[in-house]
């Protein structure tokens, strides 16, 4: 499962710099390709791709194993769940597993952002165990979790969403008669979900990237008073800013992740659990 997670975050981590730096700034997305490619080249679309692999290690497996093991249960006790039930499961798996990411998450943000500080504010983190290292060492163990909250919230919301919405898909277009259990319901319950999840789930996670790449010594507001000021500094379309990229890395990790975890969990019952 988290092979094809990485090989998933790897193929589309040049669209989260791309989103990071769209919301850290009023640049516009082919402004932001092309002042990469003109200050650091190809390889500064991969900056912070050892955090998104640390992330995707952590952050991942916690929610993707909660998710399944709370539906498995709760389906067992009370036969088919209604969509409600589903979102609630998704909700909180993400929070405990995105409790679990945030330092991987934090310096991820902080890798993707350096490049938009003067050279002399730069953390420069080699990779993402010596930025977690130095957040402990010279910020303290606690800042490990700074934008905890949003990126809680956040996680309820895309996991509700992205898990919820993919098994209340799934059970609809069967129920169409028109698909069967396979690799095509898949697809299209992970496009649905896909699409839900970047529209519910992308002003927080805007409101997340601006408090984790906080550099002023004040505290940063919370996450609601973040999205307002957004709202009321730049309008409320900027609450949607890097759609693009967002949705763009989204529905493929959102396809490869809800296949994969299918096939596993269908390959896990009847090897493991009803073996022939």
């Amino acid at each position: 499962m988290q092979l094809y997670s990485c090989i998933g975050q790897t193929v589309t981590q040049p669209m989260d710099v791309i989103k990071v730096r769209m919301q850290i700034s009023k640049t516009s997305f082919s402004q932001i390709i092309r002042d990469t490619l003109r200050d650091a080249g190809l390889r500064e679309f991969y900056v912070g791709w050892t955090a998104a692999m640390l992330r995707q290690l952590t952050y991942s497996t916690a929610r993707l194993g909660m998710y399944n093991t709370l539906f498995d249960f709760t389906e067992g006790h009370f036969g088919r769940l209604n969509y409600p039930t589903m979102v609630g499961i998704g909700m909180i798996s993400g929070i405990v597993g995105s409790f679990i990411g945030t330092p991987s998450d934090l310096v991820l943000i902080r890798m993707i952002s350096d490049i938009k500080l003067p050279p002399n504010e730069r953390r420069n983190y080699r990779n993402a165990v010596v930025g977690i290292i130095r957040i402990w060492r010279t910020e303290g163990v606690t800042r490990l979790w700074r934008g905890a909250v949003p990126t809680m919230t956040r996680a309820a919301i895309v996991n509700g969403a992205q898990l919820g919405t993919y098994s209340k898909a799934k059970l609809v277009l069967q129920d169409t008669g028109l698909f069967e259990e396979g690799s095509i319901l898949s697809f299209m319950a992970a496009m649905i979900s896909g699409l839900t999840m970047a529209v519910a789930s992308l002003p927080v996670d805007v409101a997340k990237t601006r408090i984790q790449n906080w550099t002023s010594p004040a505290k940063p507001p919370g996450i609601i008073r973040m999205l307002i000021n957004i709202a009321q500094k730049e309008g409320i379309p900027s609450m949607w800013r890097g759609f693009l990229p967002y949705f763009s890395r989204a529905a493929p990790n959102s396809i490869a992740t809800m296949i994969c975890m299918d096939q596993l969990r269908h390959m896990y019952i009847k090897y493991c659990i009803s073996p022939e």
